[in-house]
Order: structure tokens, then sequence, then C-alpha cells
């Protein structure tokens, strides 16, 4: 009994090392190691790693919106960031209402000397501030005219941003890439004349990203930021944000004559929602944030991944402003995660990987199991007939090879590699 034991022990302290991403490019790859994760799997928020609302409160007074945590719903592993409009404006109270703040902004309570709102939306930002990683998010939007979902950084003081994604309902098929920052932003130069202009702009997709599900993602890096749909990259920025920043996600509403509109009409329906299956950051450094997370198998969502055809959603074209020559040499990701006992799943993006290898390997170099996946964005890879013993993982792709070391753990055959 004390072997058995010892052998799960084992297993969960080597399972942490199998959580890597690789982000394949045409002549080399990067490998990424699991930061922070949050598969929402367990039927609440993690306030380890979250917070309900923006780090700095709840009401975007500019927008009539209130964030609430009832607007955040967990179900089968699937978080709906809900938005909802009473049948009439509501009073503002407790911590949500700085009044002070309000009335430097010219805003001012009703008769009743209440201050109130007309939309209330779903929204989480991380307690911990990043500098520097590769951040994803899978989702599906939404089409109701006048929805604002985003998936962003925000550094504070001083005012540094970095939006990996923003969609419109009435522009489901479109995707707004954007940075803001004191400085520099604003000095970009290019488009027709390269004039200066605030880098930003919106990528068209063959797709509604509506109609299924999708993966947003971005890498920061010191000196530049990439934009990513699916693997694919989308979008470029060369310039260096200097603050750590919060990671948000959420959705919102626009409003008429203000940024991001139109707002809702009366054809909007209420209440409509964004689907968000699970949020990851990558470092490059071999470490953990959280050590509860440590010990996480990834289940995947029945109900959203199947083995249906890789990702079919990508840019309609490049756009020259914000596209440059260096996101060329990017393929797309493969992901390696531990999803049951001796079990570990393959997630693949990008249309260009082709036809991947899967070798598994024991200690003695000898080749034990092995197949090949193509055009598949999911695959569940059985280990649990081997002998208990670590296992090389090797995957073949584009004339690269990406190795990293699993364990298998089988109490039943125990002593069989030695």
């Amino acid at each position: 009994m004390k072997n058995i034991a010892f052998i799960f022990i084992l297993f969960y302290s080597i399972v942490i090392q199998s959580q890597v991403m690789w982000q394949v490019k045409n002549t080399t790859s990067k490998k990424w190691y699991l930061q922070v994760s949050d598969e929402f799997s367990e039927g609440g928020l993690n306030s380890d790693l979250w917070k309900f609302g923006y780090p700095w409160g709840n009401y975007l007074y500019q927008f009539d919106l209130l964030y609430k945590s009832e607007n955040v719903e967990f179900n089968n592993g699937i978080v709906s960031l809900v938005l909802k409009k009473p049948d009439n404006p509501e009073p503002i109270i407790g911590e949500n209402l700085d009044t002070d703040f309000l009335k430097k902004k010219n805003r001012f309570p009703n008769e009743k000397g209440e201050y109130t709102y007309n939309y209330s939306g779903g929204a989480f930002s991380s307690k911990r501030q990043f500098k520097y990683g590769y951040f994803e998010m899978r989702f599906k939007a939404n089409a109701e005219k006048g929805v604002w979902p985003a998936f962003w950084l925000y550094g504070g003081n001083p005012n540094e941003e970095i939006d990996f994604y923003e969609g419109k309902g009435e522009r489901d098929n479109q995707i707004h890439l954007d940075v803001h920052c004191p400085k520099g932003c604003e000095d970009f130069k290019g488009g027709f004349l390269n004039l200066k202009k605030n880098w930003g702009a919106w990528v068209k997709t063959n797709e509604s990203l509506a109609d299924g599900w999708n993966i947003i993602s971005g890498e920061w890096q010191p000196n530049y930021v990439k934009f990513f749909l699916n693997g694919q990259p989308i979008g470029y920025f060369e310039g260096e944000f200097k603050t750590a920043q919060n990671l948000i996600i959420n959705s919102a509403v626009s409003k008429d004559k203000e940024p991001f509109n139109p707002g809702p009409d009366a054809r909007t329906k209420f209440p409509n929602s964004v689907l968000i299956d699970y949020v990851r950051v990558w470092s490059q450094e071999d470490t953990i944030y959280n050590i509860k997370d440590r010990y996480k198998l990834f289940e995947y969502s029945p109900n959203n991944i199947t083995n249906n055809d890789l990702y079919q959603t990508k840019p309609k074209r490049n756009v020259n402003y914000i596209y440059d020559k260096v996101l060329k040499e990017e393929e797309g990701t493969i992901t390696l995660l531990p999803v049951f006992y001796n079990k570990y799943s393959l997630s693949i993006a990008g249309k260009k990987l082709g036809k991947i290898q899967v070798d598994v390997i024991d200690r003695f170099n000898v080749k034990v199991a092995g197949f090949s996946i193509e055009n598949t964005e999911y695959y569940i890879m059985d280990l649990s007939a081997l002998p208990t013993g670590p296992y090389d993982v090797k995957i073949s792709v584009l004339n690269q090879t990406l190795i990293h070391n699993v364990p298998v753990i089988n109490p039943e055959k125990i002593g069989e590699q030695k």
C-alpha cells in the first residue's frame, strides 16, 4: 500500500511538468510552460486567481453599465458573461458608488437622489499582474448589436494597455486589435503615405466568431506584441510596455456617440452571453505561480470540444498597417496537457502545421507507440497500457522534433520497465 501511495505522489509531482505548449515557427519552435490557468470546472470563480469586475471598480458611468458578480455564470466548465437590461434603470449602491468621482465627471443623481445604471454585465480580472508571457482564451462571441466583449491587459498608472481582442456584436466577423500607452503608440507610422497614427485596426474573418469556438491569443515580449487567431498571426506591434498588467475578460455594451458605437437598439436581445471555455497564461520559465494548480488535470469540456476539423475561422486578409513580415514565420501551436490518469491531450491550432507524427519513446530509447494526426483540433493520447516509467513524447512537425517527458504510473505493471 505504501508503494502505491508513493507512486501516486510521484505521478502528481511529475505531471505538473506535463503542461507545455510549443509555439511552432517554420524553422524553429518556442516552448512555453503553464503559469496560470482556469478551466472553470469548479462551478465558481477561483478567488485565488480572479476578482469580479475590473481591478479598479465595477461601474462604467460612460456606458451606464454596472458589472455584477451574478452576471458571471458557470455551467459544465463554461463561463457565461451575461449582459442584462433591467426593465427600468436600477440604483447603484454600496462600494460601486463614488459620488465625488461622478460629480467630477458631471454626472448627477436623479430626482430621487439616485445614480442609476441601464445595463449590467459580466467581467473578471486577475489579482496578479503579469509582465510578458503568452496569453490565450478559448471563447464563443455574441452577435447582438451593441455587445462589446474584450480580452485585454491593463497596467494602470501609467496608462498602458494591450487589447488582444475587442469585438462588437454587429461586427461578429471582425476582431479589433489595439494598444494604448502614454508615449509611442500615437507615433506609430503606417498605412497610406506612412503617416503617424494610433496603432490598431479591425481584422475581418471568414466566419462569424459567434458561430463556433475560437482561440484568441497574444505574445507579449520586451519590445513587441504579437496577436493570433486560432494560432494564425494577425497583428504585430513593435514597442515596449514597462508596467506589469492585470488580465481582464469582460462583456460590456457600447453607447451611441461613444467609443465602439453603436450601442444596443430595440432589436438587441437581452439577456445575451459571451462564452469562455478557458483562460491560460504561459511563461518561458518552467515555474508555476499558484502551488494549488500544480495537481490540476485538464479535463476537456465534452459539450464544446470534439475531434472536428481544425478551427476554420481565419483572417480574410492581412491588414498591412498592423501586419509585419516577421509574422510569416508563425505556423501555429501544439499544447500538451494531462487530462486523466495516464492520458494526455494534444491541442492543435494552426492550418499550416500539416501532418503531425507523434511517437512515444521509453527510457531505453525504444518506440512503444506512435500515431499521426492532421487537421484535428484535439486528440486524447491514452498511455494507460504502458508499464510504469518516464516516457518521451516526440512530436515531428515541419521538419522539427519537439520532445517532452511525461510519466506513466501503472500499478499493475510495476517492474516491467527495468
